[in-house]
């Protein structure tokens, strides 16, 4: 039976029915399981993009206004490029959050400068060539805000506790706190320093951003299309990094105007409170990666340049995926500024500025030695000044000397500066610890060089020396200022004295010293350890190996060819290889001619200089130039930290704007003012004569004409100006400083002075949107200050608006560089009309007398030599200011044109310029190219202007 049962299912299990059964089995299980696990997946698919699905307000900013010349010529413009950012988006608890992130940068910073691109860097540190950390900026104040920020501070005033002092810190222990892991965690060991400072910067540029959602950090802009493709195809490794267009400030022939453009940047902290304290509208208000105007017309016109800003509303996924836009708001373009400048006229006056220069340098450089004197007419340059100078103003590159890469020349330079460091450090050390203690006095000029510089550095750079601490009164202060000790007896006294700030000192060791002995010990060796790597007194040690002619012109000019600066010429390479001295000092003369070494790079006197031309009848800038300039397109957006430190390191000053800062005695310019007054009040009339006698003995000390111990002989208030008399004008400024008594006040001619210099508009601001030095107007003895001496000292700008109401008999304008507004859509929104501060009430016959003279000027006084036969009316006055005995003058001319129907008037200033005649030039070349722009092409393609009108000691 049971085998009968066992038979019917097998019998069953081999049938067709009992196949269909199981696979209808397996069938509805699958079936089931499958409807079962697609109802699980959905929902959670469902939920997870519920979770994760977020509304996102995404801002747009508007198009950055235009900035014209007032004939339409585009001087500021946008250009679209592409740019790479990066947003972070890692989970900030997971356990690797910090190496992971760092990672990412690393990569991206490896694949924007493989392909030949440069990150963005306005961090305000910089690795140096020693290979130390090193501040970026300038400026105390500058300094102490980048340490604020980077501490988290709410003021500067926070950064000292009683717990810790950090207002102290160095650039290297910024690094330090910003690579530790209270920050950054930046301790792999495969990051160099260098590596180290990108990823920080980086780091730190979106840690500013972290407190607002959805905010990009920009990395790097302006990539090229080899970058855009690599970011796409690494995508997947870098997590939050993004592609995205934007819009680039480029500045067209940005040399010419960079100090009245300016330049625009990221917004810093103290802008953006700032700013937003005036906002109402809370989708007007700024946020943190706003591009806003720095400096300039771009930060004064921000308000008109910067548009409106836009918006989309939107939900996205979890991975940023726009699932849907809700709302949307386009931006606004900026309006657009037009400039009352002429930009031909600006680039004409740059260049006859330059060109003037280098003529000036040209006909001064001598092969022999040169000892100035005191008051000498003429200073001529030494050629190896101008060689050393190469090497000292960063023209070549010290760190290029000891490369792989290196020239034969190069290599054989650098050789004899190391022979000669070592020497020195030698010697610096056995000053620092001997018992000879000789004093500074009887030291060579290059040891107190050298011991000088320490000193400098201890007290201003390091701080070392506490200088507020010293009593100005002690005995040994005072003997180390007369150089009767040695740098040893200060250091040691000043050590006793509780002048030096010892904890400095810790840092190098981590140990403390508590006597004189080890304190001092641990500085002379501070001292020696840092000397090595030091820069600046390296360049000391080159400076004298010029000097001396260890290092030869010929090397030095060599060096001009070996790295780049000038176009490789292999006959005059191998002139110079065969040291012939005679032909180093006439290649140097042919290039500064040629001017392929510039004024600005050479940077001895004169080296610099600026113009302003006006429109008489509105107070309109047409130019204002300062020479040297720079390149604000190397500022804009991002700053480039190695151009920015390389500008604050050149001995020229190009970031300074010498047109409306630098500041100088107007010197005889200043006349004008004291005939008006003496005329005004009765003290003179048109044709008063007053003899000159040379010396002025009415008061002690007695100063003298220009022209002692010859003499102008009896002259007449326009011959006084004409022939720059300065007994004249001494004589006037004593007569008014009669008082009733019949007593000498000089407070009382002074304030004579002052009432037509205020109403002139030579001693308020002139007016203009840039930033701009007080003037100031003379407290000090009013015979000196009646020729513009005493302590008057005023910019060029402000001597332009003074020559500006003189040229128009008495409309005293402020000045303004801003012409009119128009709309994105080329409506006007605001002409801009002449702003006239007051008018100078005085008679005709006062007018004419003060005119007259200013034209004799030209046609037979002072600048005769220079305007003879020039076909165009001028009428002006020449100027020369001392300042330091052992330099040549400053060089003053004002002028307007022409004299009969005045259109222009103009002032140019050339700092340690010599002679009058040079600036005199200056006046007449631009005055030849207003009236024949045709010769516009002729003056940017030309060469140095060697003077012709000679050397004028007034």
């Amino acid at each position: 039976m049971v085998k009968d049962i066992l038979e019917s299912i097998l019998n069953f299990l081999k049938s067709r029915a009992f196949v269909m059964l199981v696979l209808f089995s397996i069938m509805f299980s699958v079936l089931i399981y499958r409807a079962f696990y697609l109802q699980i997946v959905k929902s959670d698919y469902y939920l997870e993009n519920y979770i994760q699905k977020a509304e996102r307000t995404v801002t747009t900013s508007g198009t950055r206004g235009l900035i014209y010349d007032r004939n339409g010529i585009p001087l500021a413009t946008n250009q679209l490029v592409y740019s790479v950012t990066i947003e972070d988006e890692l989970n900030t608890r997971q356990k690797d959050y910090d190496k992971n992130l760092n990672n990412i940068i690393y990569k991206l910073i490896q694949i924007i400068e493989k392909n030949g691109d440069t990150l963005n860097n306005d961090f305000s540190i910089i690795l140096e060539g020693n290979g130390n950390y090193a501040f970026s900026v300038t400026s105390d104040i500058a300094r102490l805000r980048f340490l604020r920020d980077i501490y988290g501070k709410k003021s500067i005033e926070e950064l000292d506790s009683d717990d810790e002092i950090l207002s102290d810190s160095t650039a290297e222990e910024v690094m330090e706190y910003l690579c530790g892991k209270k920050r950054f965690n930046i301790d792999d060991e495969k990051y160099t320093k260098l590596d180290k400072l990108k990823i920080a910067t980086i780091r730190y540029n979106l840690s500013l951003n972290s407190f607002q959602k959805y905010i990009t950090t920009e990395v790097a802009s302006n990539v090229s299309d080899k970058t855009v493709a690599a970011v796409y195809e690494n995508k997947a490794e870098l997590i939050g990094v993004n592609v995205t267009e934007k819009t680039k400030r480029v500045y067209t022939d940005s040399t010419y105007f960079s100090h009245i453009l300016g330049y625009t940047g990221t917004i810093s902290e103290d802008q953006l409170a700032e700013f937003n304290a005036d906002v109402d509208k809370k989708e007007d208000e700024y946020i943190s990666s706003d591009v806003v105007g720095k400096s300039g017309i771009e930060q004064y016109m921000e308000d008109s340049l910067q548009g409106t800003k836009g918006y989309q509303k939107m939900f996205v996924d979890s991975t940023g995926n726009i699932l849907e836009i809700t709302e949307e708001n386009e931006s606004g373009a900026g309006d657009d500024v037009y400039l009352s400048l002429d930009a031909n006229l600006q680039k004409a006056a740059y260049n006859i500025l330059a060109q003037k220069l280098a003529g000036i340098l040209y006909s001064k450089i001598v092969n022999y030695e040169v000892h100035p004197t005191e008051d000498a007419k003429t200073i001529p340059i030494y050629v190896r000044d101008v060689y050393a100078q190469m090497i000292c103003n960063n023209v070549v590159d010290l760190n290029k000397f000891n490369n792989a890469e290196a020239s034969p020349n190069e290599q054989r330079v650098y050789g004899k500066f190391t022979s000669k460091q070592a020497q020195v450090l030698s010697e610096v050390q056995s000053f620092l610890t001997s018992e000879d203690n000789t004093p500074m006095s009887a030291l060579s000029e290059e040891n107190k060089t050298y011991l000088t510089y320490i000193y400098e550095k201890l007290s201003i750079i390091e701080q070392i020396i506490d200088t507020s601490s010293i009593n100005k009164e002690d005995e040994m202060y005072k003997k180390w200022n007369k150089e009767s000790i040695s740098l040893k007896e200060f250091l040691l006294y000043a050590i006793s004295q509780n002048w030096i700030n010892s904890s400095v000192l810790y840092k190098d060791t981590e140990q403390k010293y508590s006597s004189t002995d080890e304190i001092y010990t641990a500085l002379v060796a501070h001292i020696c350890n840092n000397l090595q790597d030091d820069t600046d007194f390296s360049k000391k040690i080159y400076y004298y190996l010029v000097k001396r002619g260890t290092i030869s012109g010929n090397e030095i000019c060599m060096l001009l060819y070996d790295q780049g600066i000038l176009e490789y010429d292999e006959g005059n390479y191998n002139q110079l290889a065969s040291g012939n001295t005679g032909f180093a000092y006439n290649f140097m003369l042919q290039q500064i001619k040629d001017m392929k070494i510039t004024p600005a790079q050479v940077a001895l006197d004169p080296c610099s200089a600026s113009a302003v031309v006006t429109d008489i009848h509105s107070g309109q800038v047409l130019a204002l130039v300062t020479y040297p300039s720079y390149d604000n397109n190397k500022l804009s957006g991002s700053v480039d930290a190695e151009y920015w430190s390389k500008l604050n390191d050149d001995m020229s000053l190009p970031l300074y704007n010498r047109a409306t800062q630098t500041r100088t005695a107007p010197g005889s310019t200043f006349k004008m003012i004291t005939a008006i007054t003496g005329l005004e009040t009765g003290i003179i009339s048109p044709g008063t004569p007053i003899h000159d006698y040379g010396q002025f003995t009415k008061i002690t000390p007695s100063p003298k004409c220009w022209k002692f111990p010859s003499s102008h002989g009896s002259v007449n208030v326009s011959q006084a100006l004409a022939g720059s008399c300065n007994y004249f004008f001494y004589e006037v400024g004593y007569e008014l400083s009669i008082d009733s008594n019949g007593s000498f006040n000089s407070g009382l001619g002074l304030s004579k002075i002052k009432k037509y210099a205020d109403e002139l508009g030579i001693t308020s601001l002139s007016g203009v949107e840039i930033d701009e030095n007080e003037p100031l107007y003379s407290t000090d003895n009013s015979v000196r200050s009646a020729i513009g001496q005493g302590s008057n000292s005023y910019s060029d700008i402000q001597l332009a608006r003074y020559v500006t109401t003189l040229a128009n008999r008495g409309n005293n304008y402020q000045l303004t560089l801003l012409n009119k507004i128009l709309n994105a859509e080329g409506e006007s929104v605001k002409l801009m009309e002449p702003n006239l501060t007051n008018t100078v009430d005085i008679s005709n016959s006062t007018w004419n007398a003060v005119h007259s003279g200013m034209r004799q000027v030209i046609t037979s006084g002072t600048a005769q030599n220079t305007f003879k036969n020039f076909d165009i009316e001028v009428a002006g006055k020449t100027g020369t200011a001392q300042e330091n005995k052992l330099r040549s003058n400053h060089s003053v001319f004002v002028a307007y044109a022409p004299y009969t129907n005045p259109e222009i008037a103009m002032s140019i200033l050339i700092p340690n310029g010599e002679s009058t005649g040079y600036t005199a030039e200056v006046v007449r070349d631009i005055v030849s190219y207003y009236y024949n722009p045709s010769t516009l092409d002729q003056i940017l393609g030309g060469t140095a202007s060697v003077p012709t009108s000679g050397i004028s000691s007034e």
